[in-house]
């Protein structure tokens, strides 16, 4: 009695197969690693920004993960600051290697919001306000343009507080506060760690009690 067809397998056909089989599946786990193309982040239309609220953010980078693994109390790795240009809502912030070319060093930048809280950069995010008056929102957005445009200012890899030439994340708004407003964000708060000066963290600026919660989304689950 014959075998059916399909189940005649020669000695020559099964190293074919495990072969096809195993083609199939790298075809499929490759695809499941494929990169996914960064998405902007689209604010809510009931979200209404004010020039000086204050945008944070946790990534996934690297440098996030370092940040995470010390300051676990606001669960945020990054901040900038709000202001309207005639381009629209934008985010002033210090942010190292998200240059866009080799050539480019790492900056100060000033960026669509949703570029700030684009997908590959942000798995949450919240916008934070500190009760200032309308005229201090124009002395924010005033002293920050300036300060972007006229200077140009570098990230401050040395995380140097004293040294306003160059700014880290913390260091730029707590420094546009108390320049213009007398304002101290983070209340005196700092984080000592080794080998580094006394540093402002993500916590240390939102423990202040001031700040009120106006929108916060959170990708991470």
């Amino acid at each position: 009695m014959h075998r059916p067809l399909s189940q005649r397998v020669s000695g020559r056909d099964v190293p074919r197969r495990v072969s096809t089989f195993l083609f199939v599946i790298s075809l499929i786990l490759s695809g499941c690693h494929k990169k996914v193309a960064p998405v902007e982040y689209v604010m809510p239309d009931t979200v209404k920004l004010r020039s000086g609220d204050l945008v944070f953010r946790k990534g996934e980078s690297r440098e996030s993960r370092a940040v995470t693994a010390v300051d676990r109390k606001s669960g945020y790795t990054h901040v900038g600051m709000v202001v309207w240009t005639d381009d629209g809502w934008r985010v002033l912030h210090a942010v190292p290697s998200e240059r866009n070319s080799e050539l480019e060093e790492d900056s100060v930048k000033l960026e669509p919001v949703g570029v700030f809280f684009r997908s590959d950069r942000a798995v949450k995010g919240g916008v934070f306000r500190y009760p200032v008056t309308p005229d201090d929102t124009l002395k924010l957005l005033r002293r920050g343009l300036t300060l972007y445009y006229g200077r140009h200012p570098l990230f401050d890899s040395l995380f140097d507080e004293h040294d306003t030439t160059a700014f880290y994340c913390t260091e730029l708004v707590c420094f546009l506060y108390r320049q213009e407003l007398g304002i101290d964000l983070s209340e005196g708060r700092r984080h000592n760690l080794p080998l580094y000066p006394d540093l402002i963290f993500c916590s240390d600026v939102s423990q202040n009690p001031r700040l009120k919660v106006v929108f916060t989304f959170d990708n991470e689950h």
